[in-house]
């Protein structure tokens, strides 16, 4: 084309110096414009889906969004990126950052991203959150959850969830060893050794919200130091008081089904049978609830030995003696009647 152009010039003039040096002007003129041409790129700008078409003589993208006043911040991602060169019909895409709100254990903290959803913001800022103490993991709840949509001025809770084992010291309790002593009122307790408490090392998993202890379960444990028993003597009796106003100890209360017998003879323990209101009567007993030769007080009878037995006299129920069968029936069948136990066998 150039070559052309010679040729013509040629034709048209003449070969002196003013033919050469105008030559030389149009081939300048036409290369510089064939330069200029060449620079000249129809561009697409797309800013958050909103597209303009326009024509740039610029060279990078940087230099494309400056001249046509867009404001690009640190935070905004453009593709291709500020520094790639331009091509013809080149298509820019821009997406804005827009300021978020995150939330942790209760405390708001402002970020600008461009990310698409929470979760790759999340990642994205991870460095920054780290800086400000917050080390975000995937165990985290996040609410919305991550494959929400980032919007403008969005409120995002993270809530810090942590999985530890830790080990406390416990203590292990004692155990009381208690003996009865029938001498003594039920008021009587005398500790007759200390006891000492053990020690264990208890594991525990415990799941935390935010530095708050949500579940704690025990894993394991070991002990340490086994624990001693404490000793204490406990009086057995209680004191009663008896029709005549008298008291006495009991060693056993008991509410017992009663009957009434008479008509003399010996007893099973080959004692002679008796009613003596002022002294020792005689009743028959069911060996295995009161032992033969226990000292025993019958409310509405008096005070009386267990030394009989009877063929209708099993399990919790006593047969009293009168010496006449009149009383006897007016006794008659009593239920629920107190019976306490002064003493046993070999105790008086």
């Amino acid at each position: 084309m150039v070559e052309n152009l010679k040729n013509n010039l040629k034709k048209s003039f003449s070969n002196g110096p003013k033919a050469k040096i105008m030559l030389g002007l149009i081939i300048c003129l036409f290369c510089v414009t064939s330069v200029i041409i060449s620079m000249r790129k129809t561009v697409n700008v797309s800013i958050d889906g909103n597209q303009e078409t326009f024509v740039t003589y610029k060279q990078n993208v940087k230099d494309v969004l400056q001249e046509q006043g867009y404001s690009i911040n640190e935070k905004d991602k453009v593709q291709p990126s500020l520094e790639a060169k331009i091509s013809k019909d080149q298509t820019i895409a821009v997406k804005k950052a827009v300021l978020v709100n995150i939330v942790i254990a209760g405390t708001g903290r402002e970020i600008l991203t461009a990310e698409d959803t929470i979760g790759d913001m999340l990642v994205q800022e991870a460095e920054i959150l780290e800086a400000e103490g917050v080390q975000y993991k995937a165990e985290d709840i996040v609410t919305p959850s991550r494959e929400t949509v980032i919007s403008e001025d969005m409120n995002i809770q993270l809530v810090n969830v942590l999985e530890e084992e830790v080990t406390d010291l416990e203590a292990i309790p004692y155990e009381t060893e208690q003996s009865v002593d029938y001498g003594q009122l039920d008021t009587y307790r005398e500790v007759t050794k200390l006891g000492v408490s053990g020690e264990k090392e208890v594991t525990y998993k415990v799941l935390k919200h935010d530095d708050q202890i949500v579940a704690k379960v025990k894993v394991g444990e070991k002990p340490i130091t086994a624990p001693e028993n404490e000793s204490v003597i406990v009086g057995g009796s209680t004191l009663k008081v008896n029709r005549s106003g008298e008291s006495y100890q009991s060693k056993k209360t008991m509410y017992m089904e009663s009957t009434a017998y008479s008509g003399g003879g010996i007893t099973a323990t080959g004692r002679r049978v008796a009613y003596n209101p002022g002294g020792l009567s005689v009743i028959a007993v069911d060996p295995r609830v009161i032992p033969l030769g226990s000292l025993v007080e019958v409310a509405g009878y008096g005070r009386a030995i267990a030394a009989d037995t009877g063929g209708a006299i099993k399990g919790n129920i006593i047969d009293v003696y009168f010496d006449s069968s009149s009383v006897c029936s007016s006794w008659g069948r009593k239920y629920d009647v107190e019976v306490n136990v002064i003493a046993y066998p070999g105790e008086w």
